[in-house]
């Protein structure tokens, strides 16, 4: 068991030491294959100042019986005739794919956000620990990719700033900005520009090319084309508000 200020930390990635962790697991690891050891020789009547039978005989080295035969040959674990003491090899199973660290990153950034809605409590604290030492160089996404909506001002007066685990978005599209005639002013003006967490940048951007029922099953970028600026406006915040970013 860790104790208890592991788990505060690990409720609270920045602050995690990944190499501390990961020691601890080894080290728990090294424990139970030990304790493995263990029992596996207690079942097997291991005994390590049992007789063996003397150098020079066929069998020499092998451990002997209290008449000084030797044990090689009689039934039983590890003997001819009985299970032997290696087990047998598992059925080899086709490789996973691996997935990237960003994928690898959003996937645990998600179930993350599922634990702390059940209020998964320390041991829920305790594995998404573990999985954050597995994916270092993605905490500052993960740990964005749980902050509570924000009203507009608020992710407004932090784009530009280049923060770790977040990226600045465009409410108005550029791409359809442009398409649409929009100024650049417009486009890249203080009012159309906020920061978001990075995942959750992604999400935005794949709900605008997803059939939306709101658009008649239409993407919303296929229901915008032609659409004034109020429009896009109105949609952006919408696209900002489904994904959990804007309150």
């Amino acid at each position: 068991m860790l104790p208890k200020h592991s788990l505060t930390q690990s409720a609270r990635p920045r602050q995690l030491s990944a190499r501390v962790l990961a020691c601890h697991i080894a080290g728990e690891r090294m424990m139970a294959a030990f304790a493995r050891l263990q029992a596996f020789g207690e079942k097997a009547g291991f005994n390590r100042d049992q007789p063996r039978v003397p150098a020079g005989n066929r069998e020499g080295g092998r451990w002997s019986g209290s008449d000084g035969s030797s044990q090689g040959s009689r039934t039983g674990i590890g003997g001819n005739g009985g299970p032997p003491l290696d087990p047998e090899e598992p059925p080899k199973q086709p490789p996973k794919e691996k997935l990237s660290p960003t994928k690898a990153g959003k996937a645990l950034a998600k179930r993350i956000a599922q634990q702390l809605l059940r209020h998964a409590g320390p041991i829920g604290a305790l594995i998404t620990a573990i999985e954050l030492a597995e994916n270092y160089s993605q905490i500052p996404s993960i740990t964005s990719y749980q902050d509570a909506p924000k009203t507009l001002s608020e992710l407004q007066q932090n784009a530009g700033k280049r923060r770790q685990g977040y990226e600045d978005h465009h409410i108005v599209e550029q791409g359809a900005g442009r398409h649409e005639g929009f100024s650049r002013s417009q486009i890249d003006g203080a009012d159309n520009v906020v920061s978001v967490p990075t995942y959750k940048h992604h999400e935005i951007t794949g709900w605008y090319s997803k059939p939306n029922k709101n658009f008649g099953m239409q993407t919303p970028r296929s229901h915008l084309r032609g659409k004034d600026w109020s429009e896009h406006v109105s949609v952006g915040h919408q696209a900002l508000r489904e994904i959990g970013v804007l309150k």
